[in-house]
Protein backbone atom coordinates (compact mmCIF):
# COMPACT_ATOMS: atom_id res chain seq x y z
CA UNK A 1 0.00 0.00 0.00
CA UNK A 2 2.77 2.25 0.40
CA UNK A 3 4.45 1.76 -2.70
CA UNK A 4 1.15 2.79 -4.74
CA UNK A 5 0.71 5.50 -2.28
CA UNK A 6 4.02 6.96 -3.34
CA UNK A 7 2.70 6.54 -7.10
CA UNK A 8 -0.41 8.62 -5.98
CA UNK A 9 1.06 11.34 -5.14
CA UNK A 10 3.76 11.35 -8.06
CA UNK A 11 0.43 11.25 -10.39
CA UNK A 12 -0.84 13.99 -8.77
CA UNK A 13 1.52 16.34 -8.72
CA UNK A 14 2.11 15.54 -12.18
CA UNK A 15 -1.48 16.09 -13.36
CA UNK A 16 -1.63 19.27 -11.26
CA UNK A 17 0.79 20.52 -12.68
CA UNK A 18 0.54 19.38 -16.32
CA UNK A 19 -3.10 20.63 -16.39
CA UNK A 20 -1.65 24.26 -14.85
CA UNK A 21 0.73 24.57 -17.73
CA UNK A 22 -1.45 23.03 -21.04
CA UNK A 23 -3.83 26.03 -19.33
CA UNK A 24 -0.74 28.64 -20.20
CA UNK A 25 -0.18 26.33 -23.78
CA UNK A 26 -3.84 25.81 -24.93
CA UNK A 27 -3.77 29.79 -24.58
CA UNK A 28 -0.81 30.35 -26.54
CA UNK A 29 -1.98 27.90 -28.96
CA UNK A 30 -5.33 30.15 -29.44
CA UNK A 31 -4.16 33.82 -29.86
CA UNK A 32 -1.03 32.16 -31.95
CA UNK A 33 2.25 32.91 -29.43
CA UNK A 34 5.47 30.57 -30.24
CA UNK A 35 6.09 28.02 -27.22
CA UNK A 36 9.36 27.27 -27.47
CA UNK A 37 9.13 24.88 -24.15
CA UNK A 38 6.76 23.06 -22.24
CA UNK A 39 8.27 21.61 -19.13
CA UNK A 40 6.80 19.28 -16.22
CA UNK A 41 9.44 19.91 -13.08
CA UNK A 42 11.82 22.23 -12.14
CA UNK A 43 15.39 21.50 -11.87
CA UNK A 44 17.79 19.18 -14.20
CA UNK A 45 16.20 18.34 -17.25
CA UNK A 46 16.25 14.26 -17.16
CA UNK A 47 14.10 14.17 -20.90
CA UNK A 48 13.29 16.21 -23.61
CA UNK A 49 12.10 15.82 -27.21
CA UNK A 50 11.05 18.71 -30.12
CA UNK A 51 8.44 18.54 -31.76
CA UNK A 52 7.49 21.04 -33.89
CA UNK A 53 8.46 24.25 -32.31
CA UNK A 54 8.47 23.53 -29.11
CA UNK A 55 10.36 21.25 -26.63
CA UNK A 56 8.93 19.28 -24.70
CA UNK A 57 10.76 18.32 -21.58
CA UNK A 58 10.32 16.68 -17.57
CA UNK A 59 12.44 17.78 -14.96
CA UNK A 60 14.12 16.60 -11.71
CA UNK A 61 11.40 18.32 -9.27
CA UNK A 62 7.70 17.78 -9.53
CA UNK A 63 6.62 20.55 -7.74
CA UNK A 64 6.30 22.58 -10.42
CA UNK A 65 6.76 23.32 -14.58
CA UNK A 66 6.64 25.88 -16.78
CA UNK A 67 5.11 26.91 -20.61
CA UNK A 68 8.18 29.46 -22.00
CA UNK A 69 6.22 31.64 -24.69
CA UNK A 70 8.20 33.27 -27.44
CA UNK A 71 9.45 36.89 -25.95
CA UNK A 72 9.45 35.62 -22.26
CA UNK A 73 12.80 37.62 -21.96
CA UNK A 74 11.44 40.62 -22.85
CA UNK A 75 14.31 43.05 -24.24
CA UNK A 76 13.16 46.67 -24.54
CA UNK A 77 13.62 48.41 -28.52
CA UNK A 78 13.75 44.31 -29.34
CA UNK A 79 12.33 43.75 -33.02
CA UNK A 80 9.26 41.39 -31.85
CA UNK A 81 7.99 38.64 -34.32
CA UNK A 82 4.07 38.14 -34.77
CA UNK A 83 4.05 34.72 -32.55
CA UNK A 84 5.97 36.85 -29.53
CA UNK A 85 4.29 37.45 -26.53
CA UNK A 86 4.54 41.14 -26.20
CA UNK A 87 3.26 41.49 -29.43
CA UNK A 88 0.07 40.45 -28.61
CA UNK A 89 -3.19 42.81 -27.56
CA UNK A 90 -3.50 42.95 -23.48
CA UNK A 91 -6.85 40.80 -24.04
CA UNK A 92 -4.36 37.76 -25.93
CA UNK A 93 -1.89 37.81 -23.21
CA UNK A 94 -4.66 37.99 -20.84
CA UNK A 95 -6.17 34.70 -22.12
CA UNK A 96 -2.85 32.59 -22.10
CA UNK A 97 -2.11 34.26 -17.97
CA UNK A 98 -5.89 33.16 -16.83
CA UNK A 99 -5.83 29.62 -19.27
CA UNK A 100 -3.41 28.04 -16.30
CA UNK A 101 -5.45 28.47 -13.01
CA UNK A 102 -8.89 28.10 -14.83
CA UNK A 103 -7.31 24.82 -16.19
CA UNK A 104 -6.80 23.77 -12.53
CA UNK A 105 -10.35 24.64 -12.08
CA UNK A 106 -11.66 21.96 -15.04
CA UNK A 107 -9.07 19.53 -13.76
CA UNK A 108 -11.36 19.56 -10.05
CA UNK A 109 -14.41 19.69 -11.96
CA UNK A 110 -13.47 16.68 -13.73
CA UNK A 111 -12.69 14.84 -11.06
CA UNK A 112 -15.83 16.03 -8.79
CA UNK A 113 -17.97 15.03 -12.02
CA UNK A 114 -16.27 11.65 -12.01
CA UNK A 115 -16.93 10.52 -7.81
CA UNK A 116 -20.27 12.38 -7.66
CA UNK A 117 -22.13 11.13 -10.21
CA UNK A 118 -20.42 7.41 -9.50
CA UNK A 119 -20.63 7.89 -5.85
CA UNK A 120 -23.26 9.20 -3.21
CA UNK A 121 -22.73 9.90 0.26
CA UNK A 122 -25.35 8.92 2.59
CA UNK A 123 -25.83 9.88 5.70
CA UNK A 124 -26.52 6.67 8.19
CA UNK A 125 -28.77 6.50 11.51
CA UNK A 126 -25.28 5.32 13.27
CA UNK A 127 -23.13 7.33 15.72
CA UNK A 128 -19.77 8.01 14.67
CA UNK A 129 -18.63 10.82 17.08
CA UNK A 130 -20.36 11.40 20.35
CA UNK A 131 -19.44 15.01 21.83
CA UNK A 132 -18.16 15.18 25.15
CA UNK A 133 -19.82 16.96 28.04
CA UNK A 134 -22.82 16.85 25.60
CA UNK A 135 -26.32 15.00 26.41
CA UNK A 136 -26.13 12.55 24.38
CA UNK A 137 -22.35 11.57 25.88
CA UNK A 138 -24.01 11.94 28.85
CA UNK A 139 -26.85 9.63 28.46
CA UNK A 140 -24.70 7.19 27.28
CA UNK A 141 -24.98 6.68 23.39
CA UNK A 142 -22.16 5.47 22.03
CA UNK A 143 -19.59 5.16 18.57
CA UNK A 144 -21.44 2.43 16.73
CA UNK A 145 -24.82 2.35 17.84
CA UNK A 146 -27.47 2.59 15.01
CA UNK A 147 -30.99 4.96 15.88
CA UNK A 148 -33.79 2.70 15.21
CA UNK A 149 -36.29 5.09 16.44
CA UNK A 150 -36.78 8.98 18.08
CA UNK A 151 -40.07 9.16 19.74
CA UNK A 152 -42.79 7.72 17.67
CA UNK A 153 -40.79 8.27 14.69
CA UNK A 154 -38.46 4.42 13.00
CA UNK A 155 -35.90 5.96 10.37
CA UNK A 156 -34.19 3.41 7.87
CA UNK A 157 -30.01 3.42 8.55
CA UNK A 158 -29.53 5.81 5.49
CA UNK A 159 -32.11 8.23 6.41
CA UNK A 160 -29.25 10.16 8.63
CA UNK A 161 -30.62 13.60 7.34
CA UNK A 162 -33.96 12.98 8.33
CA UNK A 163 -32.90 11.85 11.56
CA UNK A 164 -30.72 14.87 11.93
CA UNK A 165 -33.24 17.03 10.92
CA UNK A 166 -35.94 16.29 13.64
CA UNK A 167 -33.45 16.73 15.91
CA UNK A 168 -32.54 20.45 15.49
CA UNK A 169 -36.77 20.92 14.98
CA UNK A 170 -36.55 19.70 18.62
CA UNK A 171 -35.89 22.87 20.80
CA UNK A 172 -36.14 22.26 24.18
CA UNK A 173 -37.36 18.74 23.94
CA UNK A 174 -36.71 15.38 25.78
CA UNK A 175 -36.28 13.20 23.33
CA UNK A 176 -36.86 9.25 23.45
CA UNK A 177 -34.06 7.70 21.37
CA UNK A 178 -34.25 3.52 20.53
CA UNK A 179 -31.10 2.69 19.40
CA UNK A 180 -29.46 -0.90 18.12
CA UNK A 181 -25.88 -1.28 19.75
CA UNK A 182 -24.76 -5.25 18.71
CA UNK A 183 -27.59 -7.50 19.54
CA UNK A 184 -29.13 -5.48 22.03
CA UNK A 185 -31.39 -2.69 22.20
CA UNK A 186 -31.43 0.23 24.21
CA UNK A 187 -33.77 3.54 24.95
CA UNK A 188 -32.48 6.45 25.87
CA UNK A 189 -34.72 9.94 27.28
CA UNK A 190 -31.98 13.00 26.05
CA UNK A 191 -32.78 16.39 26.44
CA UNK A 192 -31.53 18.74 23.19
CA UNK A 193 -29.37 21.87 23.50
CA UNK A 194 -30.62 24.77 21.72
CA UNK A 195 -28.01 26.73 19.92
CA UNK A 196 -29.42 30.43 19.18
CA UNK A 197 -26.63 31.84 16.67
CA UNK A 198 -26.77 28.67 14.29
CA UNK A 199 -31.05 28.39 15.22
CA UNK A 200 -30.77 24.72 15.85
CA UNK A 201 -31.52 22.37 18.41
CA UNK A 202 -28.69 18.90 19.40
CA UNK A 203 -27.86 16.48 21.31
CA UNK A 204 -24.08 16.08 20.56
CA UNK A 205 -23.44 13.31 17.85
CA UNK A 206 -22.50 13.04 14.40
CA UNK A 207 -23.58 10.59 12.26
CA UNK A 208 -21.68 8.45 9.83
CA UNK A 209 -21.67 9.11 6.17
CA UNK A 210 -21.03 6.33 3.81
CA UNK A 211 -20.39 6.50 0.53
CA UNK A 212 -22.47 4.26 -1.99
CA UNK A 213 -22.59 3.69 -5.84
CA UNK A 214 -25.77 5.27 -7.25
CA UNK A 215 -25.08 6.75 -10.62
CA UNK A 216 -26.62 9.70 -11.30
CA UNK A 217 -25.02 12.48 -13.83
CA UNK A 218 -26.97 15.36 -12.67
CA UNK A 219 -26.46 14.54 -9.13
CA UNK A 220 -22.74 14.85 -10.20
CA UNK A 221 -23.23 18.21 -12.37
CA UNK A 222 -25.17 19.97 -9.21
CA UNK A 223 -22.92 18.93 -6.33
CA UNK A 224 -19.50 18.86 -8.48
CA UNK A 225 -20.41 23.15 -9.56
CA UNK A 226 -21.38 23.34 -5.62
CA UNK A 227 -18.76 21.95 -4.34
CA UNK A 228 -16.79 24.06 -5.89
CA UNK A 229 -18.37 27.14 -5.67
CA UNK A 230 -18.47 26.36 -1.62
CA UNK A 231 -14.77 25.83 -1.21
CA UNK A 232 -14.00 28.70 -3.83
CA UNK A 233 -16.10 31.04 -0.84
CA UNK A 234 -14.54 29.50 2.16
CA UNK A 235 -10.97 29.96 0.73
CA UNK A 236 -11.58 33.38 -0.17
CA UNK A 237 -12.95 34.28 3.14
CA UNK A 238 -9.68 32.58 4.60
CA UNK A 239 -7.88 34.82 2.58
CA UNK A 240 -9.56 38.05 3.35
CA UNK A 241 -9.57 37.22 7.15
CA UNK A 242 -5.42 37.03 6.77
CA UNK A 243 -5.39 40.36 5.11
CA UNK A 244 -7.71 41.60 7.78
CA UNK A 245 -5.42 40.53 10.49
CA UNK A 246 -8.58 38.49 11.62
CA UNK A 247 -5.94 35.41 11.22
CA UNK A 248 -2.83 36.43 12.98
CA UNK A 249 -0.14 36.07 10.11
CA UNK A 250 1.77 33.93 13.19
CA UNK A 251 -1.07 31.09 13.08
CA UNK A 252 -1.12 31.44 9.07
CA UNK A 253 2.74 30.22 9.14
CA UNK A 254 2.17 27.70 11.87
CA UNK A 255 -0.93 26.00 10.16
CA UNK A 256 0.34 26.33 6.57
CA UNK A 257 1.61 23.29 4.47
CA UNK A 258 4.48 23.64 1.83
CA UNK A 259 5.11 20.87 -0.73
CA UNK A 260 6.61 18.42 2.03
CA UNK A 261 3.53 18.95 3.56
CA UNK A 262 1.33 18.63 0.98
CA UNK A 263 3.12 15.67 -0.44
CA UNK A 264 2.70 13.85 3.28
CA UNK A 265 -1.45 15.06 3.52
CA UNK A 266 -1.58 13.38 0.29
CA UNK A 267 0.55 10.31 1.25
CA UNK A 268 -2.02 10.16 4.53
CA UNK A 269 -5.01 10.35 2.56
CA UNK A 270 -4.15 7.55 -0.30
CA UNK A 271 -3.86 5.38 2.91
CA UNK A 272 -7.60 6.27 3.56
CA UNK A 273 -8.74 5.60 0.18
CA UNK A 274 -9.07 6.47 -3.40
CA UNK A 275 -11.87 8.18 -2.78
CA UNK A 276 -11.17 10.41 -0.07
CA UNK A 277 -7.47 10.99 -2.05
CA UNK A 278 -9.12 12.10 -5.17
CA UNK A 279 -11.10 14.74 -3.17
CA UNK A 280 -8.09 15.83 -1.64
CA UNK A 281 -6.66 16.21 -5.11
CA UNK A 282 -9.95 18.36 -6.74
CA UNK A 283 -9.58 20.38 -3.78
CA UNK A 284 -5.61 21.35 -4.05
CA UNK A 285 -6.46 22.51 -7.98
CA UNK A 286 -8.89 24.73 -5.92
CA UNK A 287 -5.99 26.04 -3.96
CA UNK A 288 -3.67 26.02 -6.22
CA UNK A 289 -6.04 27.73 -8.75
CA UNK A 290 -7.55 30.44 -6.94
CA UNK A 291 -4.05 31.07 -5.32
CA UNK A 292 -2.56 31.90 -8.67
CA UNK A 293 -5.07 34.14 -9.25
CA UNK A 294 -4.26 36.44 -6.54
CA UNK A 295 -2.88 40.02 -7.69
CA UNK A 296 0.60 39.38 -6.15
CA UNK A 297 3.37 39.80 -8.01
CA UNK A 298 5.08 35.97 -10.10
CA UNK A 299 1.85 34.63 -9.60
CA UNK A 300 -0.48 34.96 -12.57
CA UNK A 301 -3.21 37.21 -10.79
CA UNK A 302 -0.29 39.76 -10.56
CA UNK A 303 0.27 39.24 -14.41
CA UNK A 304 -3.34 39.88 -14.74
CA UNK A 305 -3.15 42.50 -12.34
CA UNK A 306 -0.81 44.61 -14.52
CA UNK A 307 -2.56 43.91 -17.68
CA UNK A 308 -6.20 45.34 -16.09
CA UNK A 309 -3.61 48.63 -15.30
CA UNK A 310 -2.97 48.78 -18.29
CA UNK A 311 -5.86 48.62 -19.65
CA UNK A 312 -6.96 51.71 -17.58
CA UNK A 313 -3.83 53.69 -18.37
CA UNK A 314 -4.42 52.74 -22.35
CA UNK A 315 -7.62 54.37 -21.95
CA UNK A 316 -5.75 57.41 -19.80
CA UNK A 317 -3.38 57.20 -23.04
CA UNK A 318 -6.35 57.79 -25.15
CA UNK A 319 -7.61 61.02 -23.49
CA UNK A 320 -4.54 62.72 -22.67
CA UNK A 321 -2.81 61.57 -26.40
CA UNK A 322 0.57 60.34 -24.26
CA UNK A 323 1.52 56.78 -24.13
CA UNK A 324 1.54 55.82 -20.25
CA UNK A 325 1.54 52.40 -20.52
CA UNK A 326 3.81 50.21 -18.13
CA UNK A 327 6.64 48.89 -20.07
CA UNK A 328 6.96 44.99 -19.70
CA UNK A 329 10.59 45.33 -18.05
CA UNK A 330 9.39 47.40 -15.35
CA UNK A 331 7.26 45.14 -14.71
CA UNK A 332 9.36 42.28 -14.70
CA UNK A 333 10.77 43.87 -12.06
CA UNK A 334 7.58 43.47 -9.32
CA UNK A 335 7.18 39.84 -10.46
CA UNK A 336 11.25 39.12 -9.84
CA UNK A 337 10.90 41.12 -6.21
CA UNK A 338 6.98 38.78 -5.66
CA UNK A 339 9.25 35.41 -6.37
CA UNK A 340 11.60 36.35 -4.11
CA UNK A 341 9.14 36.73 -1.76
CA UNK A 342 7.44 33.74 -2.00
CA UNK A 343 10.79 31.31 -2.47
CA UNK A 344 11.80 32.89 1.61
CA UNK A 345 8.10 31.35 2.14
CA UNK A 346 8.38 28.25 0.79
CA UNK A 347 11.50 28.06 2.79
CA UNK A 348 9.79 29.30 6.06
CA UNK A 349 7.44 27.11 5.87
CA UNK A 350 8.89 24.42 4.30
CA UNK A 351 11.47 24.49 7.67
CA UNK A 352 8.26 24.44 9.54
CA UNK A 353 6.97 21.23 7.83
CA UNK A 354 9.82 19.52 8.52
CA UNK A 355 9.62 20.35 12.16
CA UNK A 356 6.02 19.40 12.21
CA UNK A 357 7.32 15.74 10.73
CA UNK A 358 10.12 15.46 13.13
CA UNK A 359 7.74 15.84 16.14
CA UNK A 360 5.27 13.36 14.34
CA UNK A 361 2.32 16.43 14.16
CA UNK A 362 -0.59 16.20 12.03
CA UNK A 363 -0.89 18.33 9.30
CA UNK A 364 -4.85 18.08 9.22
CA UNK A 365 -6.32 20.58 10.96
Amino acid sequence: MEIVSIVLVIFAFFFIILFHEFGHYLGCKLVNVKVEEFSIGLGKEIWSKKIGETKYSLRLLPLGGFVLPEGEEYKKDQPLSDTNFYSKPLWARLIIIALGPIFNYILAFIIFLSLFSIYENKVTTEVYMVAPNTPAQKAGLKPGDIILKIDNINFDYYQGDKLIQYIHQSKDKELEITIKRNDEIKTFKIKTLYNKEQNFSFIGFNPQVKTIKNFDLLRGIKESVYKIYDLTVKYMKVILSIFTGSIPLKTVYEQSAGPIGITKIMYDFANTGIYNYLVLVAFINIVIGLFNLLPFPALDGGRIFFILINYLLLALSILIKKNIMIEPDKEEVFHKIGLAILLVFVLFVSYNDILRLIRGESFIK
